[in-house]
């Protein structure tokens, strides 16, 4: 946090648990205490236990939710009054698990299922707010693997790869991930989803491709 705030100009760094209620509080108001209230906030707080549902215990199941997505809102219900005030937008870092289910996170994926039907349900109470989802396609350089341990993470991703659910070769960077994350917060629209995923190709490979098949003799 210390690197972050010292590159950053202007900036402050907050320490928050989202799973304390008090801690979601806090922090809210002394970021508006500094700031002088609020226009937008980026909520990309998430964690990721890997393990088969049947492995799952009350804890983890506590931990997930409260992280994922009872810390969202908790957030975004102490940020509203500023929200309001300045016609602000919060945005939420979704994913594109909701679409595609792998096996072995599957408390990541229904935390994420909840926290898209959050934000509509802040929509419908509060149309006077933008309420904005960000759903990430698979992102290299993120904390979604922290703490998997090696051996079962390999495990589990050569069965991804096997069964045609997480190509391997498709993979955005997180600079990419934080530049469509943070440009919403340019936009002036009101925006509801965007959706922001890895080319599936690289173009100059094939135009790679096309030059030597130019080149190849005839007949």
């Amino acid at each position: 946090l210390e690197e972050a705030v010292a590159s950053a100009p202007g900036a402050i760094a907050v320490v928050c648990d989202v799973r304390n209620g008090e801690q979601c509080a806090r922090a809210v108001a002394e970021t508006a205490r500094a700031f002088g209230g609020i226009d937008a906030f980026i909520y990309a707080t998430g964690m990721s236990p890997l393990g088969m549902l049947e492995e799952a215990s009350h804890e983890e199941w506590r931990s997930v939710l409260d992280t994922n997505l009872v810390g969202a809102s908790m957030i975004t219900a102490h940020a509203l009054p500023h929200l309001r005030e300045s016609a602000g937008r919060a945005v939420y870092v979704s994913s594109y698990s909701v679409r595609q289910p792998l096996p072995g996170v599957g408390l990541y994926r229904v935390s994420k299922v909840a926290l898209d039907a959050l934000i509509e349900a802040w929509r419908m109470e509060h149309p006077d707010v933008e309420f904005t989802r960000v759903m990430l396609g698979n992102t290299e350089g993120t904390e979604f693997a922290h703490g998997w341990g090696a051996e079962r993470t390999e495990t589990v991703t050569k069965a991804w790869i096997e069964r045609g659910l997480f190509p391997a070769a498709t993979m955005m960077p997180l600079e990419t991930a934080a530049e469509a994350v943070l440009s919403v917060l340019a936009l002036r629209a009101y925006v509801d989803d965007v959706a922001v995923m890895p080319r599936t190709r690289d173009p100059r490979a094939e135009v790679a491709v096309r030059n030597e098949k130019a080149h190849e003799p005839s007949g």
